[in-house]
């Protein structure tokens, strides 16, 4: 995802360094080709259908170098090459920023939001519902997505029998309170530290990216604190900050278009993909890291668990009110869908979905 760009996907420029411009075409070529037919892609088919203008010999030496630097793999010895998670990030970094669908599209789509529109503040469905007629992959509609209150403190008042009050306070005044169970007992001393390591190592934190806290512990508070506090740390976070994103609205429709891809014939492939999309709190958690650096995100197999899990893609973008995030639509298909169509939909619907809720500010003032 290009980091920088107008619409904030992220460049791998590690990737940017390792192959040239020649490779690039043919690795562009390959992911084209692989997307359409879903079959490892020999170097003939490359020479004769990317128009570059290549022999196959030169072709089998290009495609080995992108093997080589992990851009390509086999199923087996004697096949020929796939795209790997690197190949397709390379080639989905190598699309122009920000382009728009073609005018039919945009007609059909704008028409088509006009007809299904509804109050955004009731129903998100129709949104997930028009991604997934126009791309036929899943779509999916998640809000709100705001950045929301952050940490300001956090207290911890002793009780009894080892049981001690957690109170996190957030700067818009929300008080949050908890029973927490320690298995040694505590002083007031000893909470009085702790509630000030984790004020001062957290203070500033959106409160929805503090789920995640306790199991990644070390690499927030100073180590130099030592083991015996740092471990305290670590059992009053997982306690105290829950992954709970129940607040989060998240809508899926099109599964039935993932169910009919060649890329889901199997059975165990299919268990796997209904598992993650029915999994609606992690859904809306992938979409909360997700945003965390851009606009608009892709995220292709390993590079997140989500997609890992099922061997997906995911493509997504926010919409806004009043400059301020509201929520994001998207897709989520197989690792090989067609990003080179489906990111300039995705966007369009997204700009739409702001273009709407700014008409509707303006109406309403």
């Amino acid at each position: 995802m290009r980091d920088g760009a107008v619409d904030g996907r992220e460049i791998d420029r590690e990737c940017l360094m390792d192959v040239s411009r020649r490779a690039l075409s043919v690795l562009c070529a390959i992911v084209e080709l692989y997307i359409r037919t879903g079959e490892p892609v020999a170097s003939r088919q490359v020479a004769r259908h990317s128009g570059l203008g290549l022999s196959p010999a030169t072709m089998r030496t290009i495609m080995a170098e992108l093997e080589e630097h992990g851009f390509l793999s086999r199923p087996h010895p004697s096949a020929g090459r796939i795209p790997s998670d690197k190949g397709f990030r390379r080639y989905v970094d190598s699309l122009p920023p920000r382009t728009v669908p073609p005018p039919v599209v945009r007609r059909e789509l704008a028409e088509r939001m006009h007809a299904l529109r509804r109050e955004l503040a009731e129903d998100i469905e129709w949104v997930a519902q028009l991604i997934a007629e126009f791309t036929q992959e899943a779509g999916v509609a998640v809000r709100p997505l705001g950045d929301g209150p952050v940490l300001e403190a956090v207290s911890l008042v002793l009780l009894e029998n080892r049981r001690v009050l957690g109170v996190v306070i957030a700067d818009n005044g929300a008080v949050d309170k908890r029973v927490l169970e320690f298995d040694d007992s505590m002083t007031r001393e000893q909470l009085q530290t702790l509630s000030n390591l984790l004020t001062s190592s957290l203070a500033g934190t959106p409160l929805h990216e503090l789920g995640t806290i306790g199991a990644r512990i070390e690499g927030v508070v100073d180590p130099e604190v030592g083991t015996e506090l740092l471990r305290a740390a670590g059992h009053t976070a997982r306690q105290l900050f829950s992954a709970d994103d129940t607040d989060i609205e998240v809508r899926i429709v099109g599964t039935e278009n993932l169910l009919a891809a060649s890329d889901f014939g199997e059975i165990d492939r299919v268990r796997s993909l209904l598992t993650t999309l029915e999994d609606r709190s992690r859904m809306a958690a992938e979409f909360r890291r997700a945003f965390a650096r851009g606009r608009t995100r892709v995220l292709i197999g390993e590079e997140s668990e989500t997609t890992a899990q099922g061997n997906l893609g995911i493509v997504a973008t926010l919409y806004f009110r009043d400059h301020q995030r509201a929520g994001a639509v998207g897709v989520v298909g197989p690792r090989r869908m067609d990003y080179q169509r489906i990111v300039p939909v995705v966007e369009f619907v997204g700009d739409s979905l702001t273009q709407m809720l700014d008409e509707s500010g303006a109406n309403h003032a």
